[in-house]
């Protein structure tokens, strides 16, 4: 479905010897692939840096003909948006490959009818950004690994670029490439930056394309997240996460129709003064701002703002109307916002996660299950972690006791294949429509307890027997019946906890800036 259209966009507004200096860069995306080369590396960065007319033009050089284009490696990092183009063009792969590191529907099904250009990776959004930059930054331009770094960017303005919803990895997409390009979108909203990795000089990118925002195949896809009804399971879930939330608690949840019950949830629920501070952020904080439930008055960083990494504008001007030029909203790169250093600093921090399947040590797989890539790690290790280290902070792994096809996410071992995204003995919270547990602390026979106590109730007897016959789990011991509650604290009694050795004020560098 085509997005609504933003009436009144802003044109490029800048004195006479900038608006020269960018009309001098601006080229035709055809341009752009002409002076792409065979064996050519490019870098479409992350969520909200989605790139169209140069995949559009890249993907009509492909081939193996006189002047055609082959053995191109392209690597994206969550991108939505452009892989049809060249799918479409060569659904074989035999003259590109996508390196994603984190699998989106959109590509999930390319892949489900035959397109063979998948290479994943497991990877999380600020180490693996790091673990990026180290490899492909080089201090010489010309011997950096990237040749192209391609982003979507807001209309210049004042001699700058401003990294609009791809704040996430826009700095480290600019300086491990040899030539930088842009696609300027006038929906794309002037987003204020929480520090410099936001915004970047126009004469540190090498050209500017112009997209036509009004062209259907230049749109995002268009939700109306405004109007996702969660089903009663996920709201049971929803009801479950807030049984231990309280106000001024500051959260970050994710996209889809989980994380919109927890928002419903919340919305109409009595806390608040509830922070904002995620990777991702969305209708969700709009939502929730408008109800009077969110105001980030009491963070213990970033006070009054709300901190993001990226933005999935889906609902483009819904988004422009929050973003542009709003400092309610800090985009920060994920060095900082997916730091566990930063997040351990948020007091009161609830980070809310899917699993796909668990065993029953606590084990979370949530991108690759038996093999098979589902999206990948993201933030979630960093998120669970971080908020394990915060002062009352709580970490919660979410999901439906059963998965669509009826079959339970608790299984006694992981399948074979699967990858690991939180090993057990960081995992905290755990919660479906049955219940939330922490196993925080908690012995192999005590997790597995817990872990089956919110299992699908036709699937506990099964899981409970496998835990003592395969894996030699004390389920019926003595000491369950000595202490029942295990002398387990309550949420309300570790809500002043925090790890001694994090007392330290510490402020995350960027992992990129303009200035290196």
């Amino acid at each position: 479905m085509p997005q609504p259209k933003i009436e009144n966009k802003e044109k490029i507004h800048m004195p006479t010897p900038l608006q020269q200096k960018l009309r001098d860069k601006t080229i035709t995306a055809k341009k752009w692939a002409e002076m792409v080369k065979p064996g050519d590396w490019i870098n479409r960065g992350g969520p909200g840096s989605d790139t169209f007319v140069t995949m559009e033009a890249l993907a009509a050089r492909l081939g193996n003909g006189p002047g055609d284009l082959y053995n191109i490696e392209i690597w994206n990092q969550a991108i939505m948006c452009g892989n049809n183009f060249l799918a479409a063009a060569d659904q074989e792969a035999k003259y590109h490959v996508i390196h994603e590191a984190f699998l989106l529907p959109t590509l999930r099904g390319l892949v489900s009818k035959g397109y063979k250009g998948l290479d994943w990776k497991h990877w999380g959004w600020a180490l693996g950004m790091d673990a990026e930059y180290a490899r492909f930054y080089r201090k010489n331009r010309a011997e950096r690994a990237m040749d192209w770094g391609v982003q979507a960017c807001a209309v210049p303005q004042a001699g700058f670029v401003n990294a609009s919803y791809g704040v996430n990895n826009f700095m480290i997409t600019a300086k491990s490439c040899k030539k930088f390009v842009c696609e300027i979108r006038s929906d794309y909203a002037w987003c204020e930056g929480g520090r410099e990795t936001m915004y970047l000089p126009i004469d540190e990118v090498d050209y500017f394309i112009e997209v036509d925002v009004d062209d259907p195949k230049y749109q995002w896809p268009y939700i109306a997240e405004k109007n996702i009804q969660p089903t009663e399971v996920e709201k049971k879930i929803a009801a479950n996460i807030l049984s231990i939330m309280r106000d001024g608690d500051c959260i970050q949840v994710g996209i889809g129709a989980l994380p919109t019950a927890v928002v419903i949830a919340l919305r109409d629920s009595d806390l608040r003064h509830i922070g904002v501070h995620s990777e991702m952020i969305g209708e969700y904080a709009f939502t929730l701002t408008e109800a009077g439930v969110a105001d980030n008055s009491r963070k213990t960083i970033d006070k009054g703002r709300c901190g993001w990494a990226y933005i999935m504008p889906v609902d483009t001007p819904r988004y422009y109307e929050w973003l542009h030029h709003n400092p309610y909203f800090a985009g920060y790169d994920v060095g900082y916002t997916n730091n566990v250093a930063t997040l351990s600093q948020i007091d009161n921090f609830v980070a809310v996660n899917n699993f796909a399947q668990m065993d029953l040590r606590g084990q979370d797989a949530a991108g690759n299950v038996g093999g098979r890539p589902i999206s990948s790690t993201g933030g979630q290790l960093q998120f669970i972690i971080g908020a394990s280290m915060a002062r009352g902070g709580r970490g919660v792994l979410a999901a439906t006791s059963r998965d669509a096809k009826g079959k339970s996410r608790f299984v006694p071992m992981l399948e074979p294949g699967s990858v690991v995204a939180v090993p057990d003995q960081l995992v905290t919270y755990i919660c479906t429509e049955w219940g939330i547990v922490n196993i925080q602390g908690c012995t192999d026979a005590e997790k597995a307890a817990k872990i089956i106590s919110i299992a699908h109730p036709d699937d506990r007897e099964w899981l409970a027997k496998e835990a003592v016959d395969k894996l030699g789990i004390k389920l019926n011991h003595w000491m369950f019946t000595n202490a029942p509650d295990r002398r387990f604290p309550t949420a309300e009694q570790m809500k002043d906890h925090k790890y001694g050795y994090m007392d330290l004020e510490i402020k995350p560098r960027p992992i990129a800036k303009y200035t290196d």
